[in-house]
């Protein structure tokens, strides 16, 4: 009761008017309910923003229905060289009567993907390794081929999709124009020279191995490919 009587007594002497008392106290109490009434405003505000975004924001889940593994096999593959490739390409379809506008579907696909080439050293057979009479150790190895052909999904997307006006999008176009694309980066890469590339790191590779483990002169033959037919 004393440190009250003393509020009082200090607000009194500080407005000893008694009108003025009165108008400090009503502003008081104004500011009081303004700053709770902005308080209350805001808390609302971001009540209802947070129900909004649950309402409206998307959830993704994914689920794995099922995983099975089909297929083990022991690999002998030296990889030897590899590339990245931008790759762009459309696919349409189209009716030879009607208008594209009505009736056409054309997606454009910027694929970025990774090509890797080097040996299967399993096609090597003890008769691909000699030594003659110099010391001079000679391998016989496998033409270079491509191992891994792979899209990077995070750097591939669909530029521009135009479907007609009288159809339905084709849900599995963009799929034939992933595996287009993918076959165009392959292709790319071999133009590129990725073969070549792979078959001179290969034998780098094996040169630098056979030298530390005491083999002074080494000499490649490769394999002669196949001929197409």
């Amino acid at each position: 009761m004393g440190k009250q009587g003393n509020r009082i007594s200090l607000f009194c002497l500080l407005f000893p008017d008694p009108v003025r008392r009165r108008n400090v106290a009503i502003l008081i109490t104004l500011a009081a309910v303004v700053l709770l009434a902005a308080a209350a405003a805001y808390l609302w505000r971001a009540g209802r923003r947070s129900i909004t975004d649950e309402l409206l924001s998307a959830r993704e889940e994914q689920i794995d229905l099922s995983s099975l593994v089909t297929q083990v096999r022991e690999l002998n593959r030296l990889e030897t060289a590899s590339m990245r490739v931008i790759h762009v390409s459309t696919i349409t379809q189209s009716y030879t009567l009607v208008p594209n506008s009505l009736a056409g579907d054309k997606l454009t696909l910027l694929a970025t993907g990774d090509v890797i080439a080097g040996l299967d050293l399993s096609q090597m057979k003890a008769a691909d390794a000699w030594r003659e009479s110099d010391g001079m150790v000679v391998l016989r190895l496998p033409p270079p081929q491509i191992l891994v052909t792979r899209l990077d999904n995070k750097n591939s997307r669909v530029l521009t999709r135009d479907t007609g006006l009288l159809r339905r999008a084709d849900i599995n176009l963009e799929s034939r124009a992933r595996e287009h694309a993918e076959e165009g980066i392959r292709q790319e890469a071999m133009r590129k020279g990725i073969l070549d590339m792979a078959a001179q790191n290969g034998e780098k590779k094996l040169a630098d191995f056979l030298h530390r483990v005491g083999v002074q002169r080494v000499r490649f033959i490769e394999i002669a490919p196949p001929v197409a037919r």
